[in-house]
């Protein structure tokens, strides 16, 4: 072995220790702050533009154990499509709560990225919004639904940054709402 690859190996070794040693003693609970894009997808684009997603999250994690649950909260507005003349403005929303199980992705030795799977029930309230003038007209449901994704947490020293991406899809009376939401955030 020569001297160089020699080097960066003693050079790895403290960082993967400190990084093992905050992953053993860090809370159970943290909370992320996050945003990006909203895509529909399916019939769901055929009516609305791609928007914009902002979100918190709470999340049980158990030192060693790669199951946790996250609790979120998210908000999402999109412009609708089609309606640029006659000075119409017209958006829908999409204010839900997803409660989801994670499973991170177990590594042989303590990396600073960790990748993980999410999935679990949705609720949220859908919202379709049109003005002219001072002329108004909204209406909202509210309904069930999944979401499933995957992300990664990327551990920076004491700043933890996470990058997500879900498939969203919600069945209401008359169509199914679905949208990818990826999301940029910060854990603490």
């Amino acid at each position: 072995m020569s001297i160089r690859p020699a080097i960066f190996v003693a050079a790895l070794i403290p960082l993967l220790a400190s990084n093992a040693a905050a992953q053993l003693l860090s809370s159970p609970l943290s909370f992320t702050v996050s945003a990006g894009p909203a895509i529909p997808i399916g019939d769901t684009s055929d009516g609305l533009n791609t928007g914009f997603s902002i979100g918190g999250a709470l999340d049980l994690r158990v030192p060693l154990i790669p199951i946790g649950a996250r609790v979120e909260g998210t908000y999402a507005r999109y412009g609708a499509k089609g309606l640029s003349g006659g000075g119409i403005s017209s958006n829908g929303t999409d204010l839900g709560a997803n409660a989801n199980l994670v499973f991170w992705i177990p590594t042989a030795v303590p990396l600073p990225v960790h990748p993980y799977f999410t999935a679990g029930p949705s609720y949220s309230r859908l919202q379709l919004n049109a003005n002219q003038g001072n002329n108004s007209l909204s209406s909202h449901e509210n309904h069930w639904g999944f979401n499933a994704g995957g992300g990664m947490d990327v551990w920076l020293g004491l700043l933890t940054v996470r990058v997500d991406a879900r498939y969203k899809r919600i069945s209401t009376d008359n169509a199914t709402f679905q949208s990818v939401p990826v999301t940029l955030g910060l854990r603490f």
